[in-house]
């Protein structure tokens, strides 16, 4: 065993920690002892009381202040993220009432919405005096974003609304009907007509050229599913038609003509349209 008596404090060589023996101190001397049976040596040091305080330092000063601010932020982000929470729950289900109650729709249909489509519902939302919440300070500081449409939604030319049947109780559990817009086409509201796509029906040439735009590809199509295609065109069914909108149904057919006055009424909800309805900007 080898040490230095007269410290204060014990290094273990084996451990590499250091911790106070609180020992009194003595005058120094040294053993040496070549016994291989002994365990391994252990080495005691005297540290000066500047030391014993450098040591006892988590961190440096300015470290430790940093880190109270940060705990301070976070601890303020808390109860401000409880509180955006319940706000952008409470918002988001008064958006859903007002949509449904706006096109006439079930309350058992939860609805969904992308892009323009988001933008429409925080539309219908303001337009019956339910306001839009803004973010805690705490949280818009570290960036959170609104709630419901960005700007980019508001931009946006094509948009996507969902509608569906979430309750599991409902015996219509699972159907949907899933319809994405072009705001941009130019046909004015009273112009749209609602077009069920099929094959077998001699509307190929319209099926060809919804099925290749890219508002189908805003739709989901699950392999497996027996769905309904309509389109809202122009009045037209053939390669040139002009076509505002999309709808893909599996199990509500019913609703399409409620689509079709969803697809009318985007005109009255978002601005920079000509003709009522979807329009050239």
């Amino acid at each position: 065993m080898t040490k230095i008596v007269g410290s204060q404090v014990l290094l273990e060589t084996t451990t590499g920690m250091v911790k106070s023996t609180g020992a009194s101190a003595r005058p120094s001397s040294l053993t040496v002892s070549q016994d291989p049976s002994r365990p391994p040596p252990t080495v005691i040091v005297d540290l000066s009381d500047a030391a014993r305080r450098t040591m006892g330092r988590d961190q440096p000063a300015a470290l430790s202040a940093e880190r109270e601010q940060k705990i301070r932020r976070t601890a303020a982000a808390i109860p401000a993220m409880t509180e955006w929470a319940n706000a952008t729950s409470d918002y988001m289900g008064k958006a859903a009432d007002a949509f449904r109650t706006a096109f006439g729709l079930s309350d058992s249909i939860s609805i969904s919405s992308g892009r323009a489509g988001a933008a429409m519902m925080d539309a219908v939302a303001a337009s019956r005096g339910i306001v839009k919440p803004k973010p805690p300070p705490a949280l818009a500081e570290a960036g959170e974003g609104e709630v419901g449409a960005t700007a980019e939604d508001r931009e946006a030319d094509t948009g996507f609304i969902g509608l569906s049947i979430t309750d599991r109780q409902d015996s219509r559990f699972g159907h949907k009907l899933d319809m994405a817009f072009n705001r941009a086409a130019g046909i004015a509201s009273d112009s749209m007509t609602l077009v069920w796509v099929d094959d077998r029906q001699g509307a190929g040439e319209l099926a060809r050229k919804v099925g290749a735009g890219r508002l189908a590809k805003m739709l989901p199509n699950d392999s497996g599913e027996d769905a309904s295609i309509f389109a809202v065109t122009d009045g037209a069914t053939g390669p040139n038609a002009k076509v505002a909108a999309m709808i893909r149904s599996v199990g509500m057919d019913d609703l399409a003509t409620s689509a079709l006055a969803i697809i009318k009424a985007v005109g009255r909800y978002l601005p920079g349209l000509t003709g009522g309805g979807t329009g050239s900007r």
